[in-house]
């Protein structure tokens, strides 16, 4: 009960100069614009800087042509082990477990490792990308190897949904 009666004076003072604050409505400033505030003269925009991209660097392309080479080598590999395999796949449909169904599953699982070595330079080629877009180089040539190599890679997925 002490401390409510020490809060007394306090709210007093506080309400007594509360009606302080209240004045009449003539002597509030205006809140319209200024002259000082009013936009004067006109800006242009600065001229923009088409973006020009630079070359890639010898080292960068060296890599693609690489990347490409080794690709197309795993592609190949792919192409001549789904020839292989087909035979060995026929018994995929055999009763599971059986050693027809095993060979089938390894013949399988050796499909999508041939299919993992074409991936595999396409995700060195992406990270080649993201790095000389961000150093706002010319990326022409690495999306096309990018299309070229995900062309291959969409063929092998068809080859491999066809089992």
């Amino acid at each position: 009960m002490p401390r409510r009666l020490a809060l007394l004076p306090a709210i007093a003072v506080a309400a007594l100069a509360l009606p302080a604050c209240a004045k009449d409505k003539q002597e509030y400033p205006s809140l319209s614009i200024r002259d000082a505030e009013r936009v004067k003269g006109s800006f242009e925009p600065a001229p923009a800087n088409p973006f020009v991209p630079t070359p890639p660097p010898s080292e960068t392309l060296g890599q693609v042509a690489r990347l490409r080479a080794d690709a197309q080598a795993a592609h190949t590999h792919f192409l001549a082990v789904a020839d292989q395999i087909r035979a060995a796949a026929a018994g995929r449909n055999a009763e599971v477990g059986s050693d027809s169904w095993a060979t089938a599953q390894v013949a399988l699982a050796g499909l999508a490792t041939a299919r993992s070595a074409t991936m595999a330079p396409l995700a060195e080629l992406d990270t080649l990308y993201v790095s000389a877009q961000n150093d706002g180089e010319d990326v022409s040539e690495l999306e096309q190897a990018r299309s070229e190599i995900g062309g291959w890679i969409a063929a092998e997925n068809k080859i491999v949904d066809s089992f």
